[in-house]
Parts: C-alpha cells; structure tokens; sequence
C-alpha cells in the first residue's frame, strides 16, 4: 500500500468534504471528441449550440458547506478492523463491518465517500479517454496526439507506465497519491489482466484494467482513512500479508459484482457518458460494501 502506508488516519475532526474538493474539473478528457462543425459546445448540457448565438447566462450557485465531521466517527471502523487483524483475516464479519463502518460513520455514507475521490475519478475518467483514442484512432496516433512519440511500438506495460503523467500528474493532495498509487498498482498487474497487447485492447480487457484501479483506490482510501496506525496488526509478516490480501479480495469483488455498466463501444461514449459510468462505478461499489455490512450477522 504505497500512499497509505505511513497513515496514521484521520483524526475525527478532520472534514468529511475537505473544502478544497474540486468536484467537476470541467477540462475535457484525453482523447475527446470534437464538437460538431459549425457548433459551440455546452459546456453544462454537452449540446451544440449555433455558433454565433449567445449563451445563456448560468444561475449563481453559492457552494454547498462541507458536512460537519462527526465525532470520533473513524472508532467503530478501526474496532472492526481490529478484530479483523486480530483473528489473521478470518474474522470475515469484521471485515465487512469495519468497512461498512468507514463508509457510513468515517465518510458520510456512500455518495461523501464518491466525493471524496475526485482525484480517482479523475484518473479513471481520464485513463477511458485514453482508451478511447487507442480504439478509435489506433495505439500510434493515440500515443503521438499525447506527445507520447517515444513510446509508440514500446511493451504495453512500458507504455500504460509512460501514461502515468498524462492521467495522474503528481501533487501533493492525499487524494492524488492515492489515485497515482492505485494507477501504479493496476500496470503492475497488467499481465494477470491479460492487457498484454495494447494495440488489440478489447472491451473484456479495458474493463478488467478500469475495474482494477477503481479497487486500488477504494482499498487506499480504507486504509488512509482508518490508517495503519489506527487498528492493531498482528505483528508477523504472513498475518499482514493475509490481512491485505483478504481485504484486497473483498473489495475487488465488491467492485467486480457492483458493476452496471458497459465499456462497450468505448469510441462512440463521449466524455460526459463516460464520467458517468465513473461516478455510476464508484457510488455502487460503495453502496454495495454498506449493504454487505449491514447484512452481516
């Protein structure tokens, strides 16, 4: 767990929507579509306008306050967690409680914890525009249009590694880490997801690498909130390993079984459909693992 690692945890007083969350970046995604010749885009509808008609003046909207945080709302979660360390990742009813309990109490419920994620959501959105290109335009073009010409007739690995800035520039956010870290992870297991061939990534493929770093970031995000720090781990190394390993497990089939929507025909999904199937990915995932802990007995 790269950017989670040394996480103490956030302390309860911490805000459950930090104030600087930049919820709708509004930059077009790599790859986008063009507008219709001869139109202006719309930037709140996606709909062409006439070129030469004036827009409409948007209503002043007043930014919504954060919600308050929730006194020590991260204790119930790193109760469970602890339970759930101490019993070498069998106690299975601990797990699903501590993540319920991150979810709930920690984040506010499902749709904080979306919005939450914005530098993730941002990656993912991004990293299906980029997909995007490879379908429609071809690998070569795709990677020029990037000013990505070094890495064209490259290994697939050595290409989605060489991607990492153009879907995940680096800062100094938490939430930014957690997205680059999890970007790290999804090209490190490339091969399991048999992505191999870049240049013949199928709409099976794309969704098994999406899916991927959509569980990365959730898992780094649980261990950022609840922190390393915040729940006792039996202290030899097979334990941890199985502690992460099952906690990993869980939460990639919480993603893989929430899943609704459909990569298919990527080229032909604009950039709004797909923040859509982004949004729609995380907030079911994340209703999923509250279901889950809730009906766990």
């Amino acid at each position: 767990m790269g950017t989670s690692g040394a996480s103490k945890g956030l302390g309860g007083g911490t805000a459950l929507i930090p104030s600087w969350l930049d919820e709708d970046p509004g930059e077009p995604l790599p790859c986008g579509e063009d507008p219709t010749p001869g139109t202006e885009q719309d930037g709140a509808t996606g709909e062409g306008k006439p070129s030469g008609e004036p827009a409409s003046p948007a209503p002043a909207v007043l930014p919504q306050l954060p919600p308050p945080a929730l006194p020590a709302r991260f204790r119930g979660g790193r109760r469970n967690f602890t339970a759930f360390a101490r019993s070498r990742g069998n106690d299975y009813r601990a797990l699903r409680r501590g993540i319920r309990d991150a979810v709930r109490s920690g984040s506010g419920g499902a749709r904080n914890a979306v919005r939450r994620m914005g530098a993730s959501r941002a990656v993912a959105g991004a990293a299906l525009g980029v997909f995007r290109g490879f379908q429609r335009d071809g690998v070569q073009t795709t990677l020029r249009r990037l000013n990505l010409d070094s890495l064209v007739g490259r290994p697939p690995t050595e290409i989605f590694l060489g991607l990492t800035d153009v879907i995940c520039p680096d800062g100094g956010a938490i939430d930014e880490g957690i997205a680059r870290d999890a970007w790290l992870e999804t090209v490190a297991e490339l091969e399991a997801l048999d992505a191999t061939e870049s240049s013949t990534l199928s709409d099976t493929q794309i969704r098994e690498v999406f899916l991927a770093f959509v569980s990365h970031s959730i898992e780094a995000r649980v261990f950022q909130d609840i922190g390393v720090n915040g729940f006792k781990v039996a202290p030899d190394l097979a334990a941890i390993e199985r502690f992460e390993a099952e906690l990993r497990s869980y939460i990639r089939f919480s993603v893989r079984d929430s899943f609704s929507s459909s990569v298919t025909s990527l080229e032909a999904l604009s950039d709004r459909q797909i923040r859509a199937v982004v949004d729609r990915t995380y907030t079911e995932a994340w209703d999923l693992l509250v279901m889950w802990g809730d009906a766990t007995r």
